[in-house]
């Protein structure tokens, strides 16, 4: 027969040993407490880079969710500024993100700038126990379109969400005369931005951010009132007159040309084309590339 003293010696050590697993298991992350998910939070939150995200009907992408900066970058260039912007969408009929860069001088916002080599997409992943970074190219292929934007289609939201942050890379051909006659541009796309989030929810991902509960609402600014009206007012910019399209494309025929200031109301239609209309009678109607707006 067993001493009872023994015995009890085991016990303990069964007991410690189980209490010791217990405590380990609790201490290992959740799916929501990844390094890369944790730190790409933390990165979206730091960001200057304010995103806002909406529903369109694209007419290359079909119906897509799209995510792009509030404010496009200015990146200075002798004699001016380059207004750089990126848009990133989900196509809903695929289930596939597009990627879509879109670059022009400010004293020309209409005037596309076409890259002088194709941009590269890097992604920074959390090392060996979530340490240091590891950065990575993203194999994607691009196609420039008429405008010069370059467009990359078909990646998959998965890929996108390893990443704690993206660098955008790219080269343009600057306004014929220039010196120089390219101009680097960086730019980074944090996936784990909240309206971001909801671009890979539309390709079927899981939100990051589904313990947390829905995101807010944007509240309105001090006296405005929200208002489900999708027609905003706004004005042609005053930098000479405006052409206004017949369709979403610099190719297409121009119904009018719009006296700098004209008072018009606009409604999304692309994530870089406007459908404009009079504020009042049915003077006009067309399309009007967004860098050529100024909204009220």
């Amino acid at each position: 027969m067993d001493s009872p003293v023994p015995a009890r010696r085991r016990v303990r050590k069964d007991l410690f040993l189980a209490l010791t697993l217990l405590l380990c298991a609790a201490s290992l992350p959740s799916h929501g407490e990844e390094p890369v998910v944790a730190m790409g939070k933390q990165r979206a939150e730091r960001s200057t880079v304010k995103w806002g995200a909406r529903d369109i009907q694209h007419p290359l992408l079909g119906p897509i969710r799209f995510a792009a900066p509030r404010t496009a970058a200015a990146i200075a260039i002798p004699g001016g500024k380059i207004l750089s912007t990126i848009y990133v969408s989900c196509q809903k009929d695929i289930g596939k993100v597009a990627i879509e860069l879109s670059n022009a001088p400010d004293s020309n916002p209409a005037g596309g700038l076409r890259p002088t080599q194709m941009p590269r997409l890097v992604c920074a992943t959390p090392g060996k126990g979530g340490g240091s970074l590891v950065k990575r190219e993203i194999d994607v292929k691009w196609e420039v379109r008429p405008l010069g934007d370059a467009l990359a289609r078909g990646i998959a939201a998965s890929e996108l969400r390893r990443c704690v942050s993206i660098d955008v890379l790219q080269w343009v051909a600057l306004p014929a005369g220039s010196s120089p006659k390219s101009q680097p541009i960086a730019m980074e796309i944090a996936p784990y931005d909240r309206a971001l989030d909801s671009v890979f929810m539309a390709c079927g991902e899981a939100s990051a951010y589904a313990n947390a509960g829905p995101e807010p609402p944007p509240q309105p600014g001090p006296g405005v009132q929200p208002s489900p009206d999708p027609w905003k007012p706004a004005r042609t910019t005053t930098k000479g007159r405006t052409n206004l399209r017949a369709a979403t494309s610099v190719d297409s025929a121009i119904v009018a040309k719009l006296a700098p200031g004209t008072a018009v109301l606009a409604r999304q239609t692309t994530p870089s084309w406007w459908e404009v209309r009079p504020r009042k009678g049915q003077g006009f109607r067309g399309y009007i590339r967004e860098d050529r707006l100024a909204f009220e």
